[in-house]
């Protein structure tokens, strides 16, 4: 069935997912059935349990990989594979824990927003020491600026390549980003965050001190090499395989040149729903409908293949490995053309 904007929609370019200006469709778009798009919209509704669900989910395999860690060398696990095996799991199931205060900062936690804020504050924000409130004008930001020079996330700035693996392995990508943060809210630390900094500290502390005390070294050191190295590595390689364009330069500086929006669509895969947690598994139709709540972007895309936008989504489909890969050899390839 074609919708009352269908000029609007196949006059779409190639190169073109409408990440920065999908609100000029909205009014446009009717599914096969003759629904309308903001009809649809309006029967949305976050569905907390599901939320909370996937969060206990996160805790449940943090847990599980800390006692498996401290445990495997008592079973004949050589300590060395227990520790990297550990640290890697333990930052995995961090970052996907981390990816929840996106939820929260738009208000998808808890119907009362306050509520919703304290929820995520204590049950998230305070494993990386911040709050929501000081992360949501941040985060706002990377809606209104996405692919220009001044969006506030700028992983994706960079090329993937060995240096940018190396940073963000070692935390530099993280202290870039931070630094960021903070010149661009020109904010200093409130109480609750300062607050939550120091039992982000103590919890992570105690959690290493205990397990050299007790015993368990695989434990200390993994959570150590977890928290500090894997877990922000895969916040920055995350980000990047969202928005970086396959076609963008990896000479140029895009600190002064705009990248320009470019955002996928992964899946569906197990892996892909865990590495992608909260959403991030369908980034494309988050910056489409900010407001809508992960726990309903299934509804959105199934509404959405249903009608001429289905092109476009299919179009920014892809895999994390997919993408990983196609954007290591496109950096090699022209790394190695220009030495030859």
């Amino acid at each position: 069935m074609k919708s009352e904007g269908s000029e609007e929609l196949t006059a779409i370019r190639s190169d073109m997912d409408y990440s920065r200006k999908f609100q000029t469709l909205r009014p446009v778009i009717v599914n096969r059935s003759g629904q309308r798009y903001l009809d649809l919209l309006k029967t949305l509704k976050p569905s907390y349990v599901r939320v909370w669900a996937d969060i206990a989910l996160g805790y449940a395999a943090l847990i599980a990989t800390a006692l498996v860690t401290a445990i495997a060398p008592r079973y004949g696990c050589p300590p060395w594979i227990a520790t990297l095996g550990g640290a890697m799991a333990i930052g995995f199931w961090v970052a996907y824990l981390q990816l929840f205060i996106h939820e929260g900062a738009h208000f998808n936690l808890a119907q009362n927003r306050e509520n919703s804020d304290l929820l995520c504050d204590l049950l998230i924000a305070w494993m990386v020491g911040t709050s929501v409130k000081s992360y949501r004008p941040f985060h706002f930001q990377h809606h209104r600026a996405l692919g220009q020079k001044d969006d506030s996330e700028m992983s994706y700035f960079f090329p993937l390549n060995l240096l940018f693996i190396f940073k963000s392995l070692f935390g530099l990508r993280s202290i870039e980003v931070l630094s960021k943060r903070r010149t661009s809210t020109g904010k200093a630390r409130t109480t609750r965050e300062t607050f939550l900094l120091l039992i982000g500290i103590l919890v992570h502390a105690t959690i290493v001190g205990a397990s050299f005390w007790f015993g368990f070294p695989t434990l200390g050191l993994a959570w150590i090499v977890g928290i500090g190295m894997i877990f922000p590595f895969l916040g920055a390689l995350r980000q990047l395989l969202e928005h970086r364009d396959p076609d963008a330069e990896p000479h140029i500086d895009y600190f002064e040149q705009d990248h320009g929006a470019y955002t996928r669509i992964f899946g569906p895969s197990v892996f892909s729903s865990l590495f992608g947690a909260a959403g991030f598994d369908r980034h494309l139709l988050h910056h489409w409908e900010p407001q809508v709540s992960y726990t309903n972007l299934h509804q959105l895309e199934t509404y959405l293949l249903d009608t001429e936008i289905a092109s476009i989504i299919e179009m920014r489909r892809s895999g994390y490995m997919e993408t990983f890969l196609g954007l290591l050899r496109t950096n090699v390839i022209v790394k190695r053309n220009k030495i030859q």
